[in-house]
Parts: C-alpha cells; sequence; structure tokens
C-alpha cells in the first residue's frame, strides 16, 4: 500500500520522520524545495514532491503521484488542505501537544513517547534501527564533527566552550553548519588555531551529508544537524539546555549521549528562544568541555582516528 507522507519543515523535523518512510516503503514524500534532497537520501521513499516557495496547496497537489494512504505529520492549514485535496485516508499527528505546553509552563511529566515515536505510532509501524537514509559508498574518514549552531539562541553551547574542544579533540576535525553561520565556524576555527580544522557552512546538504558520513561521532546542540548526524547512524553528543531530552526530541539514546543539567527551570520553552528567561543561561553555561570530552571518549572507539586529550 503506498502512502503520502506531509512534512514540509523543519529540517529536524522531517529527519525524525524518516524512521517512518524506512519502515513504511513505497512512499511519496511531500516536502519544502530546501529539504527535498536530504527526503530523497530517506530509506523507503520512492518519490519525493517538492513545495516551492509560495505554491498553493491546490498546485501541489495536482503533482501528487496517486497513492493509497495519507499520513500528514505537519498538521498546518496548507497540509491539511493538500490532505482534503487527495482524498484517501488521513492520518494525523503533530508534534506539540497539550502535555508539551504544559511542560513547559508547570513542569509536569515529559510526553510517554518521543516525536519519532508517536510519528511511527500514527503510521502504525515500529521504528528500525539506523541508519534510516541511504548512505554513500565513499570510505569514512574518521573525524569528529562539530555542529556549533542552533535555530535559537538559547540552544547553541557558548562559542567559547566550542574553541576550547574544537582545541583539545586531536585528529581530524570538521566544523558544520549552515551558510549563515559561516561567521561563527571562522570564529571557532581562528580560535582553535588548528591547521587541520575544516570549515564547512553550505546552504544546501550535499557536502554536510558527505562529511557525516565520513564522521566517527558528532556534538552537536540540540538542532536539525544533531538528528541528521543520528538518522545517518552518526553516534551522538547532544547538548540540551531550554529543552531536556524527556521532552519527546532525543531518539538517540542507543548511538550517544544527551548532555545537560539538572536545573528546576528546565524545561523553559518549546523551541527555545532568542534569551535565558532569567538572565544566567546556566543550563548551557553549565556544561563544562571536560564532561563533552568524557562522554565523546566514551561513544569513539579505541584506536586510530579522533580521540579526546
Amino acid at each position: 500500500m503506498s502512502a503520502l507522507v506531509l512534512r514540509f519543515s523543519a529540517l529536524g523535523d522531517v529527519v525524525l520522520a524518516a524512521g517512518v518512510t524506512a519502515a513504511l516503503g513505497d512512499v511519496v514524500f511531500g516536502t519544502s524545495a530546501a529539504l527535498a534532497p536530504v527526503v530523497e537520501r530517506f530509506e523507503g521513499v520512492r518519490a519525493v514532491v517538492a513545495l516551492t516557495p509560495g505554491e498553493s496547496p491546490w498546485s501541489f497537489a495536482e503533482r501528487l503521484p496517486a497513492v493509497d494512504r495519507v499520513i500528514d505529520l505537519q498538521g498546518s492549514l496548507r497540509s491539511r488542505a493538500v490532505c482534503l485535496l487527495v482524498n484517501q485516508p488521513t492520518t494525523r499527528v503533530t508534534k506539540h501537544t497539550a502535555r508539551r505546553h504544559l511542560r513547559v509552563a508547570f513542569k509536569v511529566a515529559p510526553p510517554p513517547l518521543s516525536v519519532a515515536e508517536r510519528y511511527a505510532e500514527a503510521a502504525g509501524v515500529r521504528l528500525g534501527p539506523t541508519p534510516w537514509l541511504r548512505r554513500s559508498p565513499s570510505p569514512p574518514q574518521g573525524c569528529i564533527a562539530l555542529a556549533p549552531g542552533a535555530a535559537h539562541a538559547t540552544k547553541r553551547w557558548p562559542e567559547a566552550r566550542w574553541v576550547e574542544l574544537a582545541r583539545r579533540v586531536e585528529g581530524p576535525v570538521v566544523l558544520l553548519g549552515g551558510e549563515a553561520e559561516a561567521p561563527l565556524l571562522a570564529r571557532i576555527a581562528e580560535g582553535a588555531g588548528r591547521a587541520d580544522l575544516r570549515q564547512l557552512a553550505e546552504r544546501g546538504f550535499e557536502r554536510t551529508l558527505h562529511a557525516l558520513e565520513g564522521s566517527r561521532a558528532i556534538v552537536a546542540n540540540d538542532s536539525g544537524l544533531m538528528h541528521l548526524a543520528g538518522a545517518l547512524g552518526v553516534p551522538v553528543i547532544g547538548l540540551f539546555g531550554p529543552t531536556t531530552p524527556e521532552d519527546g526530541f532525543w531518539v538517540w539514546a542507543g548511538q550517544g549521549r544527551a548532555l545537560g543539567v539538572a536545573l528546576p527551570c528546565r524545561p523553559c520553552a518549546r523551541f527555545g528562544g532568542l534569551r535565558c528567561p532569567i538572565g544566567d543561561h546556566a543550563c548551557m553555561e553549565g556544561l563544562g568541555v571536560e564532561g563533552v570530552l568524557a562522554a565523546l571518549g566514551e561513544i569513539c572507539s579505541a584506536g586510530a582516528g579522533s580521540r579526546p586529550r
């Protein structure tokens, strides 16, 4: 039975849907044009239909091939309109539940399922092991990837910590980020003072995917690149501040470590924000480089390649 899966944004949320496509197979995936190159790598996806900027649901629906069912993981007015136009049995799930709102406001118990598990439950499948993305046959390069960016300022580990981490990891290191993060990567590379450190900031994903495939591990803020690495099967050290792993977005426990500081104010936001609500940003300031290096050492195999020193 063929299925149309709809998830237009953002990178991390789209990547978390890869577990569904890998389990389903025979999937047509509707997503934004910017993320189509990533979705083309998803296991189980036979066709990607890219929503162009400003395109109407009617135009988008006209370009869709015939399917037997629709799984709407976006839950927006646009995706609902597409579902009506496709006119096939539809299952819908959104990532934000009432419990997530209450958790931020009143620190209630976290949701019982991660977002990826909720997606899979809606689709009637079980998540399988990673990688959920098709990997190229290029040989691994044995580097450690560092992803210091995040969409929201409060999710970012302090820049000085990234500089120290980049300086202290032995062997090949690659700094990853989007085009807008090029200045940040350049400052970290300059501060680390390493001739062997590569910077990779690009608008698309081709070189980023290649770099992740060659990585032995990644250290990343709670961000889309963290999820992209995890879906490729790369061991992940996830740095959490205003959000917590229990909020539903950490699904890589079997292949990495989620680090955070236990504070009564966490979580303080569903997404993060421009500034710490109480002004001290202790959730990220309290994460030390030594703890990150120790976690990195635990998930890196002994022998050749990069090791913390």
